[in-house]
C-alpha cells in the first residue's frame, strides 16, 4: 500500500508544478483554463531561439561529471557527444500549430534555421484516438540538419551522395509514417472510443480548477505574480527543488484534503471516460481505504522527502540546480493570448545555454484531420534498416551480461560510423548460457548482425556459417531451438574477441578484422 500511495502522491506533485492557491496562482490557472474552454479549436504560432556556447557547455558538463566523482575516462565520455560543436551556436525554430481541444488532436508545421541555413522539418500529427504521424519531409529535414551538424567528414555515410539519393527516394515514397498507433499499444476499439468523452474535454477543465482549489487551499509556490494583462512565472533550480520538498510536506500534513480532492477529480475523469460502475466503485473503495491509513501517507511523503533532500545535497545536483533559471509571462492579446519564455543555464559568469520563445494563441475553426495514405512504422523501419546496413554496416557486436538473477545479455551493434537512423534498433536483449565455466552467446543474432548467412542443418542439429568460399560448422549448445556458441569460437570466423570487466558485469566485443 505504501508504494501505491507514494506513486499517487508523486503524480499529484507533478500535476501541481507552478500551482498553488494564492490569488495570482488561481488567476494564472483560470487563464489557462479559459484558453482551453473558450477555444474549441485554436491556432498557435511562435518562434524559439536557442543560443549555445559549445565550449562553455563542454566545461559545464565536465564539471558536473567531476562533481559526481566520475573518473577521467568518464569525463571524456561525458563530452564526447559535443565534439562536433565548437564555439557559439544559434538556432531558430519557427512553428505553426493547430489544436482541437475537444478531441485532443494536433497538427504542427516546423522549420529550423541553423548556422544561417533553413531546414524544412515538414509536418506532424497527433490524435488521442489515432496515433502519431510524421512526414517524410520531417525525416529528410532531420537528416540534413544532422549531416551538417556532423561536419563534412568524408568517411561518414551521412555525406555519401548515393546514400542521400536513396534516402530521398525512400522518403518521397513515404509521404507520412505512422510512428505510433493506439492499437499497436494494445488498446481495443472500445478502449480507444472511451479516450475522448462525449462532448470533448471541456467539462473536465472546471474539475481541474476545483481540484487545485480544494487540494491545495492555503499552499503557495511563490513563483507566480500578476503583471499588466496577465501573469509571470519565475523560478530557478533551487526554488523548484524547495517547491517539491514543500509539496511533500503539504501532502504529508494534509492527506485527507489531497486524497479527497483527488478522488473527486478522478471520479469526474472516469465518468467522462465512460468507465463502468464497477471500475468507479473499485477506485472509490481504494481511495477510502487510503484515507484510513494517514500514518502510511505521512511515512511515504517523509521517506520521499529525505531522498529528495539527499539528492539535492549532492554536489553535482546542487551545481545543476544553481545553474538554471526560468521566467515566463502569459498575457491576454485581443481575443487570444501571448506568451514569452526564457530558460537559461549559466556556469559562473559564462552563459552556457539560453532558450527564448514567443508565441501567440487565437481561436480557429475546422477540425484537425489525420493524414491518409501513411506507411506503417514497421515497413518504414525495415526499409531504413536495409539502407543503413548498406552504407553503414555493423563492424562489431558488444555483449554485456552478469547482472544478478539476469539470464539475458545486452547486445549492442557497433557500426562503422555513429548511426543517426538505426540507434533505436542497435541495442537488443538476448539469452545467453553459462555451462562448464564458459559463456555461450546466441549465434544467429550476432552473426546475422555482422552480415553473415546462418544455415541450420536439422539432421545434424548443427549450425553453419555460409560464405562464398564454403561453410564453417559452429559447434556449441542448442537450447529451446536456438544455437549458442562459446565466445572464443567466434575466432573461428576470423573475428577478434576482447573481454572486459564493466563494474560487476562482464563484457565481450566481437569485431570484424
Amino acid at each position: 500500500m505504501r508504494k501505491k500511495l507514494a506513486a499517487l502522491l508523486c503524480a499529484v506533485m507533478c500535476i501541481a508544478s507552478f500551482t498553488g492557491c494564492s490569488s495570482a496562482e488561481l488567476g494564472y490557472l483560470q487563464m489557462s483554463a479559459d484558453m482551453l474552454t473558450k477555444m474549441d479549436v485554436c491556432e498557435a504560432s511562435g518562434k524559439v531561439n536557442v543560443e549555445l556556447d559549445a565550449d562553455a557547455m563542454k566545461e559545464y558538463v565536465a564539471e558536473l561529471a567531476k562533481a559526481s566523482g566520475s573518473a577521467d575516462e568518464d569525463l571524456k565520455d561525458a563530452i564526447q557527444g559535443l565534439d562536433a560543436l565548437k564555439g557559439k551556436k544559434s538556432a531558430v525554430i519557427d512553428y505553426a500549430l493547430k489544436m482541437d481541444m475537444n478531441t485532443l488532436a494536433y497538427y504542427v508545421d516546423m522549420d529550423v534555421t541553423y548556422d544561417g541555413k533553413k531546414y524544412d522539418m515538414g509536418d506532424m500529427y497527433y490524435a488521442m484516438t489515432d496515433g502519431v504521424y510524421v512526414s517524410g519531409k520531417t525525416v529528410w529535414g532531420m537528416y540534413e540538419l544532422t549531416k551538417d551538424l556532423a561536419g563534412k567528414e568524408k568517411d561518414s555515410y551521412l555525406q555519401d551522395e548515393n546514400f542521400a539519393k536513396e534516402l530521398k527516394t525512400l522518403l518521397d515514397g513515404s509521404k507520412y509514417i505512422k510512428v505510433m498507433s493506439m492499437k499497436e499499444l494494445g488498446m481495443t476499439d472500445e478502449e480507444i472510443k472511451k479516450m475522448v468523452p462525449e462532448g470533448g474535454y471541456s467539462k473536465l477543465y472546471a474539475s481541474v480548477m476545483d481540484f487545485y482549489k480544494n487540494a491545495f487551499s492555503g499552499f503557495t509556490t511563490n513563483m507566480v505574480s500578476e503583471v499588466n494583462g496577465g501573469y509571470k512565472i519565475k523560478a530557478d533550480g533551487k526554488a523548484v527543488a524547495e517547491l517539491f520538498v514543500n509539496l511533500l510536506d503539504y501532502v504529508g500534513n494534509n492527506p485527507d484534503t489531497v486524497l479527497g480532492a483527488t478522488s473527486t477529480y478522478m471520479m469526474d475523469v472516469m465518468k467522462a471516460m465512460n468507465s463502468s460502475e464497477e471500475e468507479m466503485a473499485a477506485f472509490k473503495a481504494g481511495m477510502e481505504e487510503a484515507k484510513k491509513d494517514t500514518a502510511s501517507i505521512k511515512a511515504a511523503t517523509d521517506s520521499i522527502k529525505v531522498m529528495v533532500q539527499q539528492g539535492i545535497a549532492k554536489p553535482e545536483v546542487s551545481k545543476a540546480l544553481n545553474s538554471f533559471a526560468y521566467e515566463a509571462t502569459v498575457t491576454k492579446s485581443g481575443a487570444g493570448f501571448h506568451s514569452t519564455e526564457v530558460f537559461g543555464i549559466t556556469n559562473g559568469s559564462k552563459n552556457v545555454l539560453k532558450v527564448t520563445s514567443t508565441g501567440d494563441v487565437k481561436a480557429s475553426s475546422g477540425k484537425v484531420v489525420m493524414p491518409t495514405g501513411s506507411v506503417s512504422k514497421a515497413d518504414f523501419e525495415a526499409k531504413m534498416t536495409a539502407l543503413v546496413e548498406k552504407y553503414n554496416p555493423v563492424t562489431a557486436v558488444t555483449a554485456l551480461w552478469g547482472g544478478e538473477g539476469d539470464s539475458q545479455a545486452m547486445l549492442t551493434k557497433v557500426r562503422k560510423d555513429e548511426s543517426f537512423f538505426s540507434a533505436g534498433n542497435d541495442v537488443d536483449l538476448a539469452e545467453y548460457v553459462e555451462a562448464d565455466g564458459r559463456v555461450y552467446l546466441p549465434l544467429r543474432v550476432i552473426c546475422e548482425a555482422m552480415g553473415e548467412k546462418v544455415e541450420w542443418n536439422n539432421a545434424e542439429k548443427k549450425a553453419y556459417i555460409v560464405r562464398a568460399d564454403g561453410k564453417t560448422a559452429m559447434e556449441g549448445l542448442v537450447q529451446n531451438g536456438k544455437s549458442f556458441i562459446s565466445v572464443r569460437d567466434f575466432e573461428k570466423l576470423g573475428y577478434g574477441v576482447e573481454f572486459k570487466k564493466v563494474d560487476s558485469l562482464k563484457q565481450v566485443t566481437v569485431t570484424k578484422k
